[in-house]
């Protein structure tokens, strides 16, 4: 099994209940929700899938997700409801359904879904363009620094686990980039972390950006 950065994850409790899914399809839906955010996004890769169920078959997600999406458990979420350029997705997004009828994520909704995502299922391919607004999303990883990548993702895991939240990892890189190049490391930035988000909490503070952590390092 893969290793995960997160140790817990919500189903839709009625899910419990329904004595037309089997464990196949249960297996399935935990293993998407161990990487969904609030509003249900993720998109694990069927290697990632298989992986976490244990299943070596990719026909066995496949037909679990048939299963999982007749009954209203999973959507499939498509690039053009986003506006996103022709390029489209890497790997599929999923909306996971904890009443059935929930609206579409925002696009906010699903960007904020990137940090609970592994590594290896991130997509930052393409830019991403938002309709005819002109906006671009600049993608900041076109230069690989595997040393300031895995400082933000150290920092981003240390969030979570601190206070919950969500931290965007296109906000981070930059400040994780000056960390590396003055030696930093992930075990360095993940304790600083933790203990400026536990300061942060007591002081009922927001959550701390990497450069916030960065002030308290220097």
């Amino acid at each position: 099994m893969k290793s995960l950065s997160r140790k817990w994850s919500v189903m839709p409790s009625r899910a419990i209940n329904d004595r037309e899914l089997k464990e196949r399809e249960l297996r399935v839906l935990g293993a998407l929700c161990v990487h969904t955010n609030a509003a249900g996004v993720c998109w694990p890769s069927m290697e990632t899938l298989c992986a976490v169920t244990g299943y070596r078959e990719r026909v066995t997600i496949h037909a679990a997700m048939k299963v999982l999406k007749r009954r209203k458990y999973v959507r499939q979420l498509q690039p053009k409801d986003y506006q996103e350029t022709s390029s489209g997705w890497k790997s599929n997004r999923y909306q996971v359904l904890w009443d059935g009828d929930e609206a579409l994520p925002t696009y906010e909704e699903i960007h904020s879904a990137k940090p609970l995502q592994l590594v290896a299922d991130q997509d930052d391919a393409h830019n991403k363009e938002i309709g005819g607004l002109g906006d671009k999303q600049v993608n900041t990883r076109n230069h690989a620094d595997p040393a300031a990548e895995a400082i933000t993702h150290a920092y981003l895991r240390a969030v979570q686990r601190a206070t919950g939240q969500v931290r965007m990892f296109d906000n981070e890189i930059a400040h994780a980039r000056k960390l590396a190049a003055a030696g930093f490391t992930v075990a360095d930035v993940t304790a600083a972390t933790l203990n400026v988000c536990d300061s942060a909490l007591e002081r009922r503070a927001g959550v701390p950006s990497l450069y916030d952590v960065a002030q308290v390092m220097a």
